[in-house]
C-alpha cells in the first residue's frame, strides 16, 4: 500500500504540476499571476455555459414538481454525469492507462500489474470530478433550497457525486483491457486501436439508448402509471444509468430508502472496481507494453517526391502525426462521430433522446421549422458541438521539444499557422457536414436549409478555430512528459472550448437580431454569412500577425 501510494502521489504530481505550481508561489511571481489570471478569464467564461446549464435544470424542476417529482431533476443530474463519463471514460483510460509514454517505464517496476493500473485509473477518476461536480452541484442545490434540505442532504450529495464516475470508468476500463490485449496481437496496432475505441463508443452509445428506448406495456396505460408515483418516474428516467436512481433515493428518500441506496451504490461501485482490478493483476501488462513492441519490416520502400504547397504540406503533417498517435487521434477526432449520434437520437427515441439538455436543442430546432432562422439555430447548434477540437487548440503544444524545428525550417511563420489551422479546421468541418446531413433525416430539414447549415456551420468554424490556434500559439504546453499531457492536461484546449461557446452565442445574438427586422430566409442567411466571414477574414488577419512575433518569442 505504501508503493501504491508513493507511485499515486509521483503521477498526480507530474499530471498536475503541484511542485512547479509551488516553486512559482514562492519564486516566480508573474508566471503565478499570469496563471491566476488565465483560470480567472476560464471562470468567466465557465460561468456562461453553467448559466445556460442552470437554468434548464431549474425549467426541469419546475417541470417535476408539478407532477409531485421533483427530484427528478437529481435524477437527470446523475444520468447526464454517468453517460457522459462512460462515453469519454473510453478515450481517458486508452489515452491515460495504456497509450501514456511513462507505461512502459512504469510496467517494468518492481509493482504489482494491478497497483500501477489502480493508480492510473485514479489519475483518470480526478480528472473526472471536475465535470461531475460542475454538472451536479446546481441540481443539488436546487432541491435542496426548494425542499429546504439540511447539512447532511449536502454531505451525502458530496459523497455519491465522488461515486458517480467510477462504475462508467470500470465499464470502460474492462472493455479497455479487452482491446488492448486483442490490439497486442496485430501488427497494425495503431490502426486498430482508434478504430476499436470508435466502434466501441458508437456501440455502447446506440445499445444503451436502444435497450432503454421501449416502454413496457401499452404506453397509455405505462404514462398514466407513471404520473401515479414519482419513484416510477424517477426508476424511468434513470434506466439509462442505475446508480442515479439510488443517488436520488439516497437524498430524496426516507432514511431507511437512504441506507438500503448507500448500500448498493457503495457495493456496487466498490464490487466492480474490485473485479476490473483483479482482471488487471494478470492482463494489463501484456495489453499496455504491446504499443511498444517493434513491427519488423518485411519489404523495401520506394522514395519519392513530388513539389507540393507549403500550406498543404503542414496540413499534411499534420494529419500524419495525429493519425500515427492513438493519443491525438482519440481525442481530436471523437466530435467527428458524437455530434452526429446526438442529432441522431430522435430516430431512436429513448432516455438520451429525453435528456432536458438534448430536449431543448430539439425544441429549438422544431420551433423554428417554418421560420427563416431555422438554418441560424441548426447551424448554431452543430457549431457548439464540433468545437471541441483539442486537435487546434493544442497545435503547437503537441510539438514539444521539437518546436525548434518549427523556429528553424524555411517556411513562413505565417504559412505554418495556415497549415495547422486548415488541419484542426478540416477535424470541425467534417463533423459539421456529417451532422448537418443527419440532422436533416432526423429533423426532417429542407435540402436547401441543410446547404445553408453547412455553409454557416463551415464560416463560423473558422474564427472559432482561428481562436482556438491563437490561443496555443501565444501560449504553447511545450514541457510534458508523454503526448497525453499535450492535449489532455492542456488548458488552452478548456480555454478555446469555452470561447468558442462565448463566440458562438455572440453569432447567435446577432443572428437574433437580423430576425427582427428581416422576415426573407435568404436575407437573414445572407446577411448572417456577410457577418461571420467578416470576422473570418479578421481573425486570419489577427493570426498571420502574431504569427511570426509569437514563434520568435517561444523558447526552446
Amino acid at each position: 500500500m505504501r508503493k501504491f501510494i508513493s507511485l499515486l502521489k509521483l503521477q498526480i504530481n507530474a499530471r498536475y504540476g503541484l511542485s512547479n505550481f509551488l516553486y512559482n508561489i514562492k519564486n516566480d511571481k508573474k508566471t503565478l499571476w499570469k496563471s491566476i489570471g488565465m483560470g480567472l478569464v476560464i471562470l468567466i467564461a465557465l460561468a456562461e455555459v453553467i448559466g445556460i446549464y442552470t437554468f434548464m435544470m431549474i425549467q426541469l424542476y419546475k417541470g417535476g414538481f408539478v407532477i409531485s417529482a421533483p427530484q427528478i431533476v437529481l435524477t437527470m443530474a446523475a444520468v447526464v454525469s454517468g453517460v457522459i463519463a462512460l462515453i469519454f471514460g473510453i478515450f481517458y483510460i486508452l489515452s491515460t492507462v495504456f497509450l501514456a509514454k511513462d507505461t512502459e517505464f512504469l510496467t517494468s517496476l518492481p509493482l504489482p500489474q494491478g497497483s500501477i493500473f489502480a493508480s492510473k485509473f485514479v489519475l483518470v477518476l480526478l480528472g473526472e470530478y471536475p465535470f461531475a461536480f460542475c454538472l451536479m452541484i446546481p441540481p443539488v442545490i436546487i432541491y435542496g433550497i426548494g425542499q429546504n434540505m439540511g447539512v447532511v442532504y449536502y454531505l451525502l450529495a458530496l459523497i455519491c457525486t465522488l461515486f458517480i464516475p467510477l462504475v462508467p470508468l470500470v465499464i470502460s476500463s474492462f472493455f479497455s483491457l479487452l482491446l488492448m490485449n486483442i490490439v497486442g496481437r496485430s501488427r497494425r496496432r495503431d490502426l486498430i486501436t482508434i478504430i476499436g475505441s470508435i466502434i466501441l463508443l458508437v456501440g455502447i452509445f446506440l445499445g444503451q439508448n436502444y435497450l432503454i428506448s421501449k416502454m413496457p406495456g401499452n404506453e397509455q396505460d405505462f404514462v398514466a402509471e407513471l404520473l401515479k408515483s414519482s419513484n416510477a418516474v424517477v426508476e424511468f428516467m434513470g434506466r439509462a444509468f442505475p446508480p442515479a436512481i439510488w443517488i436520488t433515493k439516497i437524498l430524496s428518500g426516507t432514511f431507511s430508502e437512504a441506507v438500503i441506496n448507500m448500500a448498493n451504490l457503495l457495493l456496487v461501485s466498490l464490487g466492480a472496481f474490485a473485479l476490473v482490478y483483479f482482471i488487471a493483476s494478470f492482463i494489463y501488462q501484456r495489453g499496455a507494453t504491446a504499443q511498444f513492441e517493434a513491427v519488423a519490416s518485411t519489404g523495401k520502400t520506394k522514395l519519392s517526391y513530388k513539389s507540393t504547397s507549403q500550406v498543404l504540406a503542414i496540413f499534411r503533417i499534420e494529419w500524419i502525426t495525429i493519425l500515427r498517435t492513438p493519443i491525438y487521434a482519440l481525442n481530436s477526432l471523437v466530435m467527428i462521430f458524437v455530434a452526429p449520434l446526438m442529432l441522431m437520437l430522435p430516430l431512436f427515441g429513448g432516455n438520451l433522446a429525453n435528456d432536458p439538455d438534448m430536449q431543448f436543442l430539439y425544441q429549438l430546432i422544431e420551433n423554428g421549422r417554418s421560420t427563416p432562422v431555422l438554418p441560424l439555430i441548426v447551424a448554431g447548434i452543430i457549431t457548439l458541438f464540433v468545437l471541441i477540437n483539442p486537435a487546434v487548440s493544442s497545435t503547437f503544444s503537441r510539438e514539444g521539444k521539437n518546436i525548434w524545428v518549427l523556429k528553424n525550417i524555411p517556411v513562413k511563420p505565417e504559412i505554418q499557422v495556415y497549415g495547422k489551422l486548415l488541419a484542426g479546421y478540416s477535424i470541425s468541418l467534417a463533423g459539421a457536414v456529417l451532422s448537418a446531413v443527419v440532422a436533416m433525416f432526423s429533423f426532417r430539414i429542407p435540402f436547401a436549409a441543410t446547404v445553408m447549415v453547412i455553409i454557416l456551420s463551415a464560416a463560423a468554424l473558422i474564427p472559432v478555430s482561428a481562436v482556438g490556434i491563437y490561443i496555443d500559439l501565444m501560449r504553447p504546453k511545450l514541457v510534458w512528459n508523454n503526448p497525453q499531457e499535450a492535449i489532455k492536461q492542456n488548458f488552452n484546449v478548456v480555454i478555446a472550448m469555452l470561447l468558442g461557446f462565448v463566440l458562438v452565442t455572440i453569432f447567435g445574438a446577432v443572428g437574433y437580431l437580423i430576425t427582427t427586422f428581416a422576415e426573407n430566409t435568404f436575407v437573414v442567411f445572407g446577411l448572417m454569412l456577410i457577418i461571420i466571414l467578416a470576422f473570418s477574414y479578421i481573425s486570419i488577419l489577427v493570426l498571420k500577425k502574431a504569427a511570426e512575433g509569437a514563434l520568435r518569442r517561444i523558447e526552446v
